[in-house]
């Protein structure tokens, strides 16, 4: 009598519900996702608080450029979390290890050189995007203690990821919650009580790295044993695999923070208030749809280990569930924000242009996220499968095609809501047509199996 081969312990995802692996790990994700963005909401608020709109816009600035660290730092994550995950599939325990460890030195390392080269290009990236006055010099002076933090930020994310991959979603949410646990602890006492305003919000984001960092060092270390002693003959071994999805997905990623950099620069024509509300905007949006963001991340992991076990019914599924998942999670966060636009605005003392704006995005421009989201699940389906260039085709068509002519539109229609709504509509171009590709690619792949 034979029996049906079992799944390598650590590979949880080649065997039951689909669906229910994108649920549990989207829904795991995007609590720690939604961590690491409340920490930059947290800090809009309690800098909201300081009744200054020149704060508030200069947090929208330092949103968009440290939003190009932590592209690159995703960018990492998703490799690290393909390689480690696919390994883990093929039930080799001791090459996840050794790939896991690679991983991380290089994200560290990488992240570390962006920052520094990002730095020496701060003010004319700052007056590109329309900062001057007080405001850039509040901004600079945010970014020059904030960027510190960056690569450990890169580093725990990228912990997450092999945490993702070794089947212990869980730990990957308590490296963000802790984080954003000590943000909100450390934010009153470095904002209020030590009156340090702009520079103690910047302290504290520093600080909250070296938390994570620690959890995620207990998870990998002694609860797991995922990592092997990192050395440099495995860093080059592992090096041109990592970025061979590495460097695409990070392609990919900065698509984003350029896109949004390009619309800070369109609102930015409409004065510090239009700055002020797009600022909050930025923040909100990434919250709520947390559960998308984290999508393609946490569902690399279904990917990757049904590719390595050459499971691709699996595969298909876990597009068809991913697409379904993110309909449905978009109509309900749409409903939210209609419902709780006044709350958002009296939460940040928004009035006048500012609330209109806020008002506006949440019933307007919300609902276009269901296409975003089905490029999301069509780039988490390209980097997992070998066909990372596909996202980054798609993605730089959103934030090129998808944004400079909308923006435009939205500039000659006379006011920042028009940038907003075009520019949302620009980017739901590109979402159909990337899920339909992803389809005919596992097929393909199938195939070549």
């Amino acid at each position: 009598m034979t029996h049906a081969p079992r799944a390598p312990a650590d590979a949880a995802y080649v065997e039951g519900s689909v669906f229910r692996h994108v649920v549990a790990l989207t829904a795991l994700g995007s609590l720690g996702l939604m961590a690491i963005f409340t920490v930059d909401l947290v800090n809009l608020l309690y800098i909201s608080l300081l009744n200054d709109e020149v704060l508030t816009a200069a947090m929208g600035y330092a949103g968009a450029v440290l939003f190009i660290i932590v592209s690159v730092g995703i960018g990492f994550s998703i490799g690290v979390t393909a390689h480690t995950a696919r390994r883990i599939g093929a039930g080799d325990r001791a090459a996840a290890r050794r790939v896991a460890t690679s991983g991380l030195v290089i994200s560290f390392v990488a992240t570390s050189v962006v920052t520094v080269a990002l730095a020496t290009v701060l003010d004319p990236c700052l007056a590109l995007l329309g900062a001057d006055g007080r405001a850039f010099e509040v901004t600079r002076h945010f970014l020059w203690i904030t960027m510190l933090g960056m690569p450990l930020l890169a580093l725990s994310m990228a912990m997450g990821g092999v945490l993702m991959a070794f089947g212990a979603p869980r730990m990957t949410l308590w490296i963000n919650l802790a984080g954003a646990g000590a943000t909100a602890l450390l934010d009153p006492i470095f904002i209020f009580a030590l009156d340090w305003g702009v520079t103690g919000a910047a302290i504290v984001t520093v600080l909250i790295r070296f938390v994570a960092l620690a959890v995620g060092w207990y998870g990998l270390v002694p609860r797991l044993n995922a990592l092997a002693w990192p050395t440099m003959a495995n860093v080059r071994h592992d090096a041109g695999p990592l970025f061979a999805i590495a460097f695409p997905a990070i392609l990919t990623n900065l698509a984003t923070p350029v896109s949004n950099m390009l619309v800070t620069a369109y609102v930015a024509r409409f004065g510090t208030e239009a700055v002020a509300g797009w600022s909050i905007i930025g923040r909100i949006y990434p919250l709520c749809f947390a559960g998308i963001f984290a999508l393609t991340g946490s569902v690399g992991a279904i990917f990757g280990q049904n590719v390595g076990a050459r499971r691709f019914d699996r595969v298909r599924k876990t597009l068809a569930d991913s697409a379904v998942f993110t309909a449905v999670y978009v109509g309900v966060i749409w409903l939210l924000l209609f419902l709780g636009t006044d709350a958002i605005n009296w939460a940040f003392q928004a009035s006048g242009r500012v609330a209109e704006m806020i008002a506006f995005y949440c019933l307007w421009a919300a609902p276009t996220f269901i296409f975003t989201g089905a490029l999301f699940v069509a780039n988490a389906a390209f980097n997992n499968l070998g066909f990372a260039s596909y996202s980054t085709f798609f993605n730089w068509g959103r934030a090129t095609i998808g944004t400079l002519p909308f923006c435009w539109l939205g500039v000659w229609n006379g006011s920042a809501d028009a940038v907003i709504l075009w520019w949302s509509i620009g980017a739901a171009l590109f979402g159909v047509p990337a899920l339909w590709l992803a389809r005919r690619s596992i097929d393909r792949l199938a195939v070549a199996a």
